[in-house]
């Protein structure tokens, strides 16, 4: 939705003549804001262009694409259809990928308390055990 929104009105943007403030806005560069240090300084342009890319709209003909109203809108609308379906994809691959990992090998090694004879699976459990069974016991 907000993919969505941005690239409206990124596109009203363009069609206004150039002394308009928001256009300048929209191609200039911004005086104050986060970057990271020693990069460039970041024009709204720039974060637009990572709009356009997940939307696999070409950065270089965004502004020709909106100067006709209708095929900008279906343009956007089927960028955000094309990005929300490569999230679902990738969301339920990982879901796939966490599901049909194997079950966690069984240690090795396991370490028995001296105190109660308990069982633990590493040394530090062990540690932790033995403290707290010396203090009861």
């Amino acid at each position: 939705m907000l993919m969505r929104t941005q690239l409206r009105w990124a596109g009203h943007i363009s069609k206004m003549e150039d002394l308009h403030l928001p256009k300048i806005v929209l191609y200039g560069e911004l005086a104050i804001g986060c970057r990271k240090r020693g990069d460039q300084k970041k024009r709204y342009k720039d974060s637009l262009k990572q709009l356009l890319s997940p939307g696999h709209i070409d950065c270089h003909q965004w502004s020709t694409l909106a100067s006709n109203q209708d095929s900008w809108r279906h343009t956007i609308h089927a960028a955000a259809a094309s990005f929300e379906n490569t999230c679902r994809v990738s969301l339920k691959e990982k879901r796939q990928h966490r599901k049909n990992r194997s079950s966690p090998i069984s240690p090795k090694e396991t370490f028995r308390c001296a105190f109660c004879d308990w069982t633990c699976l590493s040394c530090i459990n062990l540690f932790s055990h033995q403290n707290a069974c010396s203090k009861h016991g």
